[in-house]
């Protein structure tokens, strides 16, 4: 049986299986409007899913959906539409080997998943009731049609896989002191979750007074960009050359090439200073005792040096708002990671 840790999340999906496959790709779903011409360009459509769960569709997921005018995403939606959310689930779970096309052999999965840790008690046991036992037949880029059944459905806060997936606890612990505090930062695009654990004796236990999650995330950036764009343009930024005009700092358009750098730097800057002020504000005086800040998720590589400039004022001393500073291995995938881990455990 193929053990399935599954991050849907708002900006991407991120899959880990037992079979030491990932997958990584945009949470965006839209029409089929593949070219007939895509051979005649050695184009590749990524990727084009079929889905029969008693009605038949046809959807372009991921890159593909994006580079449409009618791409649909779940950015900004507190409770992800069920539709968009399970396309992405069962395309990461085809593209990680799951399923069967043996009619005796229904390819059942158990797959741990993660929702923001505010969102977690009101729509965990309606998530894992829609799911578990469900069964769907996919075909992803015209692979054979393969049925995938849900044997277990675990649902875990967003922010614990990163724990989970610490392969080494001792590493981000200091040595010699019998109790650690360990705050996790899972910097997404939506929102940003915050959990503080309390390691004595080497193991992790989370305070349950000191978990939330923040409303703000990498979007804010990226739509601090847009609004540069659009205020030298005087044209919206359209979400299909988002993503490069991001990863480039610049674009050409409208017959000039627009330089985005300056913006792109001082909405990193707004973003990480609310998301510090909000973490300090809920926590308190718990933040005097944290011994390390494990940063995580699509924005920690982002946002990493603006929060490690964060400062507060004691005794007339500076001294880091966020104490020892540590990106997990592979950020972008430690949820993942993690709820894989606790798939495989069990």
């Amino acid at each position: 049986m193929v053990k399935l840790g599954i991050d849907v999340g708002y900006s991407a999906t991120k899959g880990a299986a037992s079979n030491g496959l990932t997958v990584q790709f945009p949470s965006y779903e839209a029409a089929n409007t593949a070219s007939k011409v895509d051979d005649l360009f050695k184009s590749k459509t990524k990727h084009l899913v079929r889905l029969n769960n008693g009605s038949r569709v046809e959807k372009l997921v991921g890159e593909a959906a994006l580079q449409t005018s009618v791409a649909r995403g779940i950015m900004g939606q507190a409770e992800k539409p069920d539709s968009i959310h399970d396309l992405l689930l069962f395309t990461a779970a085809y593209l990680l080997g799951a399923g069967s096309d043996n009619l005796a052999d229904l390819g059942q999965v158990d797959v741990v998943l993660g929702l923001p840790v505010d969102y977690l008690r009101r729509q965990r046991d309606a998530l894992k009731a829609r799911l578990e036992r469900s069964v769907v037949w996919v075909s992803v880029n015209g692979g054979p049609d393969k049925c995938i059944e849900l044997n277990s459905v675990r649902v875990f806060p967003q922010g614990a896989g990163i724990m989970l997936g610490v392969a080494d606890p001792s590493s981000i612990l200091i040595p010699g002191i019998t109790v650690n505090y360990v705050l996790v930062l899972d910097l997404g695009s939506y929102t940003t979750n915050y959990l503080l654990f309390k390691f004595e004796g080497g193991r992790p236990q989370l305070v349950p007074e000191c978990i939330g999650t923040l409303e703000k995330g990498v979007s804010l950036v990226q739509q601090g960009m847009a609004d540069a764009y659009q205020e030298k343009t005087g044209l919206p930024l359209p979400a299909y050359l988002a993503a490069d005009a991001f990863r480039q700092q610049q674009i050409f358009a409208a017959g000039q090439l627009i330089d985005l750098s300056d913006a792109i730097m001082q909405a990193k800057k707004a973003v990480a200073e609310e998301i510090a002020a909000q973490i300090r504000a809920t926590l308190k005086e718990r933040m005097t005792y944290v011994t390390a800040t494990l940063l995580a998720g699509g924005g920690a590589l982002l946002l990493e040096d603006e929060l490690q400039k964060m400062a507060v004022r004691t005794n007339g001393h500076d001294r880091p708002l966020f104490p020892r500073l540590i990106v997990a291995d592979n950020p972008v995938f430690a949820n993942a990671i993690g709820f894989l881990n606790a798939c495989m455990s069990r």
